[in-house]
Formats: structure tokens, sequence, C-alpha cells
């Protein structure tokens, strides 16, 4: 079931290849599935994604990556302000508290040092909120891991950057400063269905967390302008189908499928997700049927795309039994 557009998707650049030109640095607006805000994300040839995922039921995103020229972990985390209070000293202090409690599990296990608090501006002019402490050791081992912490925020919104480095050195501290001034949110931004698919996007191909892309792709779909195209529309729509199809949310997948072909009753991926939806159910006669009106519509792929193979489909193999149905797809080209 699982298929990409790659061309559609706006990835972190890669380390070129010798010789080549180095890539320019990319920007993600890095937002919530719910509320206003964002935090800008520059993206270059020095930062490895380290992770993407999405936690406290669609609410806070967080994106992590490493700097591979000065080893620094950075993470950014967008989620809401409950508190409704500007001052970003509230949020910071509930990161702070949140970081000591998660390391400290064990009493006497973890020992932390040089817990810290100031206020800044950053670099955007917004009141920014530090914190510091340094993880010692973890029982016997000696790790100085120094953690970092800068939060803005506004009434509804706090932005997270969380930075950390083993082995810290006081010489570290420069980079560690300077990527502090890297957290950008912008407040007001209202999230748009771009944004909402590149986030959902990063997040099936990357971590191949299905469920949250789909949290992303609904939102896209949900937001996307009356007047866009119809190819973007059924990108859209497959991709999200497919991230609730993987992620067992069968219901989900065939009512957002059967709603589209309704009014869009041409677009040969819909049903062939609706054979693959069969297929995982069992439902051999329905899948056959499916994959039928798919391939006869095979003429209204998008530019750049191919029908599936589906005697390659891993949910179309689980009816592979059925030599009947077997047969039949082996004549689909």
């Amino acid at each position: 079931m699982r298929r990409f557009y790659p061309a559609l998707l706006l990835l972190a650049a890669a380390v070129p290849a010798s010789g080549a030109q180095p890539p320019q640095p990319k920007t993600i607006n890095f937002v919530s599935p719910q509320g206003k805000g964002r935090i800008i994300l520059t993206v270059d040839r020095e930062t490895q994604w380290q992770l993407l995922a999405l936690y406290d039921e669609g609410t806070r995103p967080v994106a992590q990556f490493q700097n591979t020229a000065n080893h620094l972990n950075i993470s950014y985390i967008l989620f809401p302000n409950q508190t409704g209070s500007p001052n970003p000293d509230i949020c910071r202090d509930d990161v702070l508290s949140a970081g000591q409690r998660s390391m400290s599990g064990a009493p006497g296990l973890v020992d932390i040092k040089q817990i810290k608090k100031t206020n800044a501006v950053n670099a955007a002019g917004r009141p920014m909120s530090i914190g510091s402490y340094l993880i010692a050791s973890i029982g016997d081992l000696k790790i100085a891991e120094q953690n970092l912490f800068g939060v803005v925020s506004s009434a509804s919104e706090c932005a997270e950057i969380h930075i950390s480095k083993d082995s810290y050195k006081p010489a570290d501290d420069f980079a560690m400063q300077s990527a502090l001034q890297t957290l950008n949110l912008d407040p007001d931004y209202s999230p748009v269905a771009q944004d909402y698919f590149l986030l959902g996007s990063l997040l099936y191909e990357m971590p191949k967390n299905y469920a949250a892309a789909a949290v992303y792709y609904q939102r896209a779909l949900d937001t996307l302008p009356a007047n866009a195209s119809l190819n973007t529309r059924r990108v859209i729509t497959d991709q999200l189908s497919m991230s609730y199809g993987i992620s067992g949310q069968m219901k989900l997948s065939r009512t957002i499928i059967e709603a589209a072909i309704k009014t869009d009753p041409d677009y040969p991926l819909y049903y062939y997700n609706l054979a693959c939806a069969d297929a995982e159910e069992g439902k051999t006669s329905d899948a056959k049927t499916h994959l039928q009106q798919a391939f006869e519509r095979k003429g209204n792929t998008l530019p750049g795309e191919h029908m599936p193979y589906p005697s390659e489909d891993g949910s179309i193999q689980k009816l592979k039994k059925n030599k009947e149905f077997w047969a039949f797809v082996q004549t689909l080209k």
C-alpha cells in the first residue's frame, strides 16, 4: 500500500557528493496541527535529522537535529501555553522542571549540577527565558552533558529550543549560545495547507510515523483552498488515506477515499487504496472489483506517477493463497 511522491517532498539538504555545489539552506515552517504560530527552521548542509515526532495527542511537535560541525544536539518544540500569559519564564520553568524530573528517576543515580536561569532578548527582538544544567554523571559514568534551554512565547504558544553537548567544555559555550539564537517564533502566523503537507510528508517518509503523518495530512486537506488544483487535492487525499490505512485506521481510510470518489470518480489510486483496505480485511471479491476499477482508470494517473504493482504490494499479497484472485492480479499491468 505504501507509495510516495518524492518530487513533492522538500527534504532537508543532504551533504553533496564530491565536486557538487553546496545546497542552499532550506526553511521549514514548523507548525503544530493545532493553533497558530510557527518556528522558522533553517536546515542546511551541516544539519542531520535525528527525530521528528508528534506528542501529547497531536499538540506537541518535536524536531531534533545534530549539527555535524560542532556535534550539538538541537531540538525544537512547539507546544500550547496553557497559562495565557506571554511571559516566557513560565514555560521555561516548566521545561526545566520536566527535564530534571525525567533524569531523576532513581535517587542518587543522576548527578545534576549548575542549574541556572537567566533572561535575554533573542535575535528577533523577542524576550527569551534561558535555563541550563549540567548532568555530571549517571551512576558511575561520567558524561558531563551540558543542557541549554531557551523559550520564547506568546499568550497561546511556547517555543522551546533544547541544546545538549556531551563531554562539555567551556569552549563549547560560543557554539551553544549561537545555536540558542536560531529559535525564531512567529506567534501570529496562520499555517496553510502546504505547511501541514510538508510536515506530514516528512513524518511519512523519514521516521515512517504514519499515524502522526495522518494528523498533518488531515489538516492539509481541511485547510486546502477551494480553488486548489485537482491534482493537489488528489495527492493529499491519497497520502492521507494511505497514512490512515498503514497505521491501522482502516475505517478512516475508507471514509476519506469514498468521499473523494463521490466528487472525483476518475482517479485510479482511490480505487487501488480501497483494494488494499479490502485485502487487509480479507475481502477478496471487493479487492478484485476495486483493482479492476483502478486499472480501468490507469490513464488518469498524475504526471510522473505510475500505477503500483499489486503483485508486489504487501497488502494485496495477503490474498495470494486465493489462486483465482492471484491469477487475476498477475494480469494487471
